[in-house]
């Protein structure tokens, strides 16, 4: 089975696995209500969809000729006990139509909640950077999270996993190999229209550290537009020859969520 068939069956089970716990839960409660009487709610499986696109352009023209483009897209759907979060990102820079930067991402995540604070989540990510001397990299891992701090204004939660990294690089060789994930990330309400965001994680595995940092600071426009700031560090500890082992990234964006 090649890489794509066990992603999709991985997602595929995992979806399924959560939707019917689901559905079990809600017919355990119908049951257990008396004869003839009908649930009050309308709504037997209570659901929020939460979707959100991001867009930025750069083009100069004259003494210098460059193009940048960043576009990034996220939903989630949240429900009683079950969180879903699908995030899909791709950005290009040029140079005189000669291409210097190409990167698409991609992430699937579950999350289930056993508590007010604990959870366990399912994560499966996928990155293909044009210029990092890989043809792709991709993880999959489960673990346990917890939110530190919850309040209107602050939120802080951390994680920790373990699971498997696949690297393909460019000169055709491929390994897998065994990770640890520690991650954690912040969002902190400075005001009515303006948050402040950390995401941190390192994936340690038998070859390679990965560690990344999301720095963003989000404005609110109006009620579905916002602008957005963001600074993004990511070094690798073992990289192909020829590469850098530190990327960073500074862009500004619009943001628009879909009411």
């Amino acid at each position: 089975m090649n890489y794509k068939h066990y992603t999709f069956s991985i997602i595929f089970g995992f979806t399924f696995f959560t939707q019917a716990a689901t559905a079990q839960i809600v017919a355990n409660e119908i049951e257990k209500q008396p004869v003839g009487e009908t649930k009050k709610t309308s709504n037997p499986l209570p659901s929020v969809w939460k979707p959100e696109a991001e867009l930025g352009f750069v083009k100069t023209t004259g003494n210098t000729d460059t193009e940048s483009l960043n576009f990034k897209f996220a939903i989630e759907n949240i429900r009683p006990d079950w969180e879903h979060t699908i995030k899909a990102e791709s950005s290009r820079n040029s140079d005189k139509d000669v291409t210097t930067a190409e990167r698409y991402f991609a992430l699937l995540k579950t999350q289930y909640h056993f508590s007010e604070r604990g959870y366990y989540f399912a994560r499966i990510q996928y990155e293909d950077d044009r210029f990092s001397g890989f043809n792709y990299q991709a993880s999959e891992v489960i673990g346990y999270g917890r939110k530190l701090i919850k309040n209107p204004v602050l939120e802080l939660n951390m994680e920790f996993g373990v699971g498997v990294r696949q690297n393909d690089f460019e000169d055709g060789t491929n390994n897998t190999e065994n990770i640890y994930l520690l991650a954690a990330d912040m969002d902190w309400k400075i005001s009515g229209s303006a948050s402040l965001s950390e995401e941190l994680s390192v994936e340690t595995g038998d070859d390679r550290t990965i560690s990344k940092s999301i720095t963003a600071l989000k404005t609110k426009i109006n009620h579905s537009l916002s602008s957005k700031i963001s600074y993004t560090i990511k070094r690798t500890s073992d990289v192909p020859v020829g590469t850098e082992k530190t990327d960073t990234e500074l862009a500004v964006t619009l943001v628009y969520a879909f009411k």
